[in-house]
């Protein structure tokens, strides 16, 4: 009876080795075509899968959803690979709960003459997180490059965007929305002729992140921060040649108090490049107990492009540490700011 228990068992392993073997085999797609693409996304299971896709260009009308589904990869073949969305809408959408899902090494192509739709979505999740989006060029939508959609009692957490490309895309090109806990690095942050970004990126009730090394040009902001942002790392930056405002902290509207964030070791220069000394490089309001150190404001072009002032407080903007700045080629003051708010200005060289 061993042997046949032991010969039972062997056949019983077998079969379970072949089912998981089909099931593996299942949950990876390789495609060279629009159809191929579409197919493997409507096949993808909720625990995820591999979608590989070929160099090429792959038009598509509607978007790629994929509806609570999590370790979602989708890896494409450098910046040859190209998912064209032609029309309105987004191209590629995480709806509900998703999380530890990637878009790697591609090309997302809006269409110039949508009126709605962004790159890759984020929206509708309880909770959704430990996403990333790395190597990817995301062009021309008329909305965002990338949007993190979360809700105020369930917020989005550890999600990842580096190393890309937005380029032309006329909201924010990062939009981030109820997303904390994130890291944004090393993206590129602009636009072309005849385009005109609303911002780089927005980082609104969004906290406790790391955004650090990202480059800027030719947005009308290049970064906002708040309202509702706390305890975030703005570090090592180039915010440049906005139209308006490098970075505008809250909203001159009025809004939910931002505090404890930290800005350092920036390069803010050439702003309010639009209307030369309109707009301040560096604007707040409704501001708490912020760390602005180690910054150097100025602009490239003196002679044609100045900002009004480098860093200017406005209503609600208490207990600063404003040190080791260097501002210069603005065309007000400097430094702008109320001396019975308690903030600490030290140290820093302006003219």
């Amino acid at each position: 009876m061993k042997w046949e228990q032991a010969l039972l068992m062997a056949a019983m392993l077998c079969i379970m080795m072949t089912a998981a073997s089909g099931a593996e085999k299942s949950r990876v797609w390789k495609v060279s075509d629009a159809a191929g693409l579409i197919a493997a996304v409507g096949e993808m299971p909720a625990d995820g899968g591999m979608i590989t896709l070929e160099p090429g260009t792959y038009e598509i009308t509607e978007p790629l959803v994929f509806k609570a589904k999590s370790q979602v990869n989708i890896e494409g073949s450098g910046w040859s690979t190209i998912i064209k969305k032609r029309g309105d809408g987004d191209a590629i959408v995480f709806a509900g709960s998703c999380w530890n899902c990637r878009v790697h090494s591609m090309t997302i192509q809006g269409d110039k003459d949508a009126k709605t739709g962004s790159g890759i979505v984020y929206r509708e999740g309880e909770w959704s997180g430990i996403n990333v989006v790395d190597y990817v060029h995301i062009d021309y939508f008329p909305e965002h490059g990338v949007s993190y959609e979360g809700n105020p009692t369930k917020p989005m957490s550890s999600n990842t965007i580096s190393n890309c490309w937005m380029t032309n895309n006329l909201g924010d090109q990062i939009h981030s929305s109820y997303n904390n806990d994130f890291y944004i690095t090393g993206n590129q942050l602009g636009r072309g002729p005849g385009r005109d970004p609303r911002s780089g990126a927005l980082l609104d009730h969004s906290s406790a992140g790391t955004y650090s090394m990202n480059y800027h040009w030719g947005n009308k902001v290049a970064l906002r921060l708040g309202p509702g942002a706390h305890f975030n790392r703005i570090e090592n930056n180039r915010f440049e040649q906005s139209s308006e405002t490098g970075i505008m902290i809250g909203d001159p509207k009025g809004g939910e108090v931002s505090q404890l964030n930290i800005i350092t070791g920036n390069t803010i220069h050439t702003n309010s490049e639009g209307n030369s000394g309109k707009f301040n490089a560096v604007e707040a309001h409704d501001a708490h107990s912020f760390t602005f150190t180690n910054n150097q404001i100025f602009s490239w072009a003196s002679d044609s492009v100045k900002a009004k002032s480098g860093l200017a407080l406005g209503k609600n903007c208490v207990k600063w540490i404003i040190k080791d700045n260097i501002i210069r080629h603005c065309t007000a003051k400097p430094i702008v700011y109320d001396p019975k708010d308690g903030h600490i200005v030290k140290d820093n060289i302006v003219d």
